[in-house]
C-alpha cells in the first residue's frame, strides 16, 4: 500500500469515527486534528470522493521580488568567471559593466545555488566545467584557475606544545 493510499484510508477512518460517535469534537480530539481541518476534509470528500482526501501537489510559489532568471544567469556566469571574489566585489564589477545588481542580490543567488562559500564555488566550477581533468600547468591561467588546481592548504593546528612540562606548586 502506498503512502497516498494509507493517508486516504486514515482520513476515511476519521470521517467514519465521527459518524459512528455522532460527535465531531470528540472524534477530532481522538484523532488529534482540529475541527476546521475535519470539516475541510469532509467537504473535500463530499465534493471529490476518495480522491479529494489524497494529498495535493503544491507548486513552489514565485515571489514577486525574486531575481529575474536572465539576471540570475548573468550572476552565475560572472561567478563562474571569478569564483574567488566576494559578493561585494562581484556586484561592483557587474555594476561597472552596466548590469544593475546589488551585493545582496548576488548573495541570495549564491545561497539558492549553495555557493555561499569560496570553496563551494570552486567545487561547483570544478564539477560543472570539468577543470579537474585539465592539465596541471598554470600557463595563461587566471588566479582562480591556479587556485582551483592547487591543493587545499590546511591551517596549522592549535595544539599546545607539550615539550615543556607544567608544574604546579601546591601549598
Amino acid at each position: 500500500m502506498s503512502e497516498k493510499e494509507r493517508l486516504i484510508r486514515a482520513r476515511l477512518g476519521i470521517l467514519a469515527l465521527a459518524a459512528e460517535l455522532r460527535n465531531v469534537a470528540r472524534a477530532c480530539k481522538l484523532a488529534g486534528l482540529s475541527r476546521s481541518q475535519f470539516y475541510a476534509m469532509k467537504k473535500a470528500y463530499e465534493t471529490y470522493g476518495k480522491e479529494g482526501l489524497a494529498p495535493r501537489i503544491r507548486r513552489k510559489p514565485e515571489m514577486p521580488n525574486r531575481t529575474p532568471f536572465l539576471l540570475e544567469q548573468q550572476i552565475l556566469t560572472k561567478t563562474c568567471e571569478n569564483p574567488a571574489l566576494s559578493y561585494l566585489r562581484l556586484a561592483a564589477i557587474m555594476r561597472t559593466q552596466g548590469i544593475s545588481v546589488s551585493p545582496t542580490m548576488v548573495r541570495y543567488v549564491w545561497q539558492r545555488h549553495s555557493l555561499s562559500t569560496r570553496m563551494a564555488r570552486l567545487e561547483w566550477i570544478k564539477k560543472s566545467n570539468g577543470y579537474a581533468d585539465r592539465s596541471q600547468t598554470n600557463e595563461g591561467s587566471t588566479e582562480w584557475q591556479v587556485a582551483l588546481n592547487a591543493p587545499i592548504e590546511q591551517p596549522p593546528s592549535k595544539t599546545r606544545d607539550t615539550a615543556q612540562p607544567t608544574s604546579r606548586v601546591q601549598d
